[in-house]
């Protein structure tokens, strides 16, 4: 399962207060991998870094006027050496494949 493990400010502006929003984050997941959306229409394209290390997906971002650093667990089924991020209009994406022995497979049955 996928899950947030912890989010994080750096920023002058805290949780809680009027002008602190953290940033939408959606995440999908289909028989080959998952998808993890970031909305950060205020970071720059490159603003944003993504790290993978002992099943915790860690995004950091800093823009002129905020910085956050949000961890993610991911499971173990995450190929490690395929996961690809790639920013565009704001909007960081990351795939995160899933290894082989852990996609479904369609299994037929017999008729005897």
């Amino acid at each position: 399962m996928f899950g947030i493990a912890r989010q994080k400010t750096d920023s002058p502006l805290k949780a809680g207060t009027p002008d602190f929003a953290p940033p939408a984050v959606d995440v999908y997941e289909n028989d080959d991998e998952f998808l993890l959306l970031a909305d950060l229409p205020s970071i720059a394209q490159n603003g944003a870094e993504v790290t993978l290390e002992h099943e915790r997906l860690v995004l950091e971002a800093k823009g002129a006027t905020r910085a956050f650093r949000r961890e993610f667990a991911v499971p173990p089924s995450i190929d490690s050496d395929k996961v690809s991020a790639s920013m565009k209009a704001g909007v960081l994406t990351v795939h995160l494949p899933k290894r082989a022995p852990y996609k479904p497979r369609q299994i037929a049955v017999q008729s005897s």
